[in-house]
């Protein structure tokens, strides 16, 4: 704004930086991680200073942009507690409106910092929606962001899906408002319309990105529409004004669960136009045939596997699904209104995903905790939970001995893996300890107790991609693609691989995609530009054609939009 960009560090600060030389002008810093997904700038007022506004983990903080001191008028010294948000929200008129990572969406004074309407995405007794769940647990949170109509005075708000993954039996329903692109009045928080794309998600396909607004030509008419990309890799068109589809829409008798106490949706959708543009369904044929090693490797994985469309989960035995990192991720898709095309980056990685019923030991909460507790408090238990339920992408850590043998869980605390770390502060008497303690073998047969009566419950292996021996995607390719949806037809204009692993491009594969997480941006002179791949380069495309220009290295990876 005004020459100066304002934007988030590595080091969890605030930084506005000269626009024209690079110049840091002032850092901001508080409790938490800034501007997760995005900030917002609002100008101000007769009588209300310009300010940005900025979540820093739990709390949202109203910063002056020229100087980078709070603005002690709004809330509390400049801050007022939210219950965390990672996107950047909007403003419309003196409504400031945030989705909650967590759930639920509020409006605030964006003068005052005072809450004026919060709208329940996991609606209560008495309003519309709490029905459509037998027992309320988690989700329903936006984590993918939203949009404004500032003419109309819309919001749109894109959903997650129920938690916890892969477990569904303890809330029962159709589940609104998880899955859902839902329209609000930004004024006052009424709901207005919803349009849910998955009824009762066990399989982790949230709505992660925010909509798009955009203007369509249906049977010769201009309708101005919302288009929302999503993990499956559909591409909603709804009617901005009324949240009824653009194109036809139809569902499908869904398998039923197998697993005690689930009960699945009979339907899920079958979207054949907008053309989608990400597999949807694993089956045989999806098996790699990088060399005859990985084939090979990957058959013998999905021996006794299930799989197929909207598969259910059985216990013990794993199910082999797309989605989980997309099709369409976080960083959502770039429209031109010009050609009324959206461009959208894709991933197509399977994943195995086991569920199971874990032991039924508890310990004695009145008992002192174990050295291996304490282990687990300290190096643990943000990632993997209080109870070791897991959380996002971190596994639960139930039953770890039916799992991981105990030399490999010792070399995984060693060497990390995936986004785990290695545990480098654990000497070897603290990771005896908690080796102990993640078997269960640092309880006294005294104080165990055994609650054979209880619910049943499950849980889950963790997230696991299907990966050949060597460490590539064990689906066929491409494994990454940028897509061109033309909103006006429904149809894919072009589809072209998007990213390479160097080591495998040595050896000449170069047209497999990679897994990408960089997102598109589309200029008016014709280009598409995207980075996000492990090759860290950026990528010139033209955008009529999806034909690559030109590439060029990053000095790192370009893993968020041009």
């Amino acid at each position: 704004m005004d020459g100066v960009i304002y934007a988030p560090t590595v080091g969890d600060a605030l930084v506005a930086i000269e626009g024209h030389t690079g110049k840091e002008l002032w850092r901001f810093k508080a409790k938490g991680r800034p501007a997760h997904r995005g900030l917002c700038y609002w100008a101000g007022d007769e009588t209300h200073t310009a300010r940005l506004l900025v979540n820093f983990g739990s709390a949202l903080w109203a910063i002056e942009p020229q100087s980078g001191e709070a603005i002690t008028s709004f809330g509390e010294g400049g801050q007022i507690q939210t219950g965390a948000s990672v996107v950047a929200g909007a403003v419309y008129q003196h409504v400031f409106m945030l989705p909650g990572y967590n759930k639920d969406v509020w409006g605030i004074d964006v003068r005052t910092g005072e809450r004026l309407w919060t709208f329940h995405t996991l609606p209560e007794a008495g309003e519309f929606g709490h029905d459509t769940w037998d027992g309320q647990e988690t989700g329903a949170n936006s984590w993918g962001g939203m949009a404004l109509d500032a003419q109309r005075g819309l919001a749109f708000i894109a959903t997650g899906s129920p938690k916890p993954n892969f477990i569904g039996m303890h809330h029962q329903g159709s589940n609104l408002f998880a899955n859902c692109i839902l329209a609000l009045d930004a004024l006052t928080g009424a709901y207005q319309w919803h349009f849910q794309e998955i009824h009762h998600d066990i399989w982790d396909l949230d709505i992660p990105a925010s909509p798009n607004l955009v203007t369509v030509v249906r049977d010769g008419v201009r309708v101005d529409a919302v288009a929302q990309v999503t993990k499956i890799g559909n591409t909603l068109v709804l009617d901005r004004v009324t949240g009824k589809p653009l194109f036809p829409m139809q569902y499908r008798r869904a398998p039923v669960s197998p697993l005690p106490g689930e009960r699945t949706w009979p339907y899920q959708p079958d979207i054949q136009i907008p053309e989608p543009f990400a597999r949807q369904e694993f089956t045989a044929e999806d098996v790699t045939t990088r060399n005859s090693e990985a084939q090979s490797y990957i058959e013998q994985r999905i021996a006794g596997a299930n799989f197929g469309w909207f598969q259910a989960f059985e216990e013990s035995k794993a199910t082999i699904l797309y989605g989980i990192h997309g099709g369409a991720e976080w960083t959502g898709a770039a429209y031109n209104p010009e050609t009324n095309c959206i461009y959208v980056t894709s991933n197509e990685l399977a994943w195995s995903i086991t569920v199971f019923q874990p032991e039924d030991v508890r310990r004695d909460p009145n008992a002192p905790p174990t050295p291996g507790q304490l282990v687990y408090a300290e190096q643990c238990v943000k990632c993997h939970g209080t109870h070791r339920e897991g959380g996002n992408l971190a596994p639960p850590l139930h039953s770890l001995e039916k799992r991981i043998q105990e030399e490999a869980l010792r070399d995984l605390l060693i060497t990390g893996r995936n986004l785990m770390p290695a545990a480098e502060s654990l000497d070897e008497a603290m990771t005896d300890s908690l080796v102990d303690f993640l078997y269960n073998r640092d309880i006294d047969p005294a104080l165990q107790t055994s609650d054979h009566d209880a619910p049943l419950h499950y849980s889950f292996t963790g997230f696991t991609k299907l990966l050949d021996h060597e460490g590539y995607p064990g689906s066929r390719t491409p494994w990454g693609t940028l897509n061109c949806v033309n909103l006006n037809t429904g149809k894919i204009d072009w589809k072209v691989p998007l990213g390479q692993y160097p080591e495998l491009a040595e050896w000449g594969a170069t047209d497999t995609g990679a897994e990408n997480f960089g997102g598109a941006m589309v200029t008016a002179g014709g280009l598409v530009f995207c980075g996000g791949t492990p090759d860290e380069l950026l990528r010139a495309f033209d955008s009529a054609t999806g034909e690559e220009l030109w590439q060029a290295k990053l000095p790192w990876g370009g893993y968020a939009p041009p």
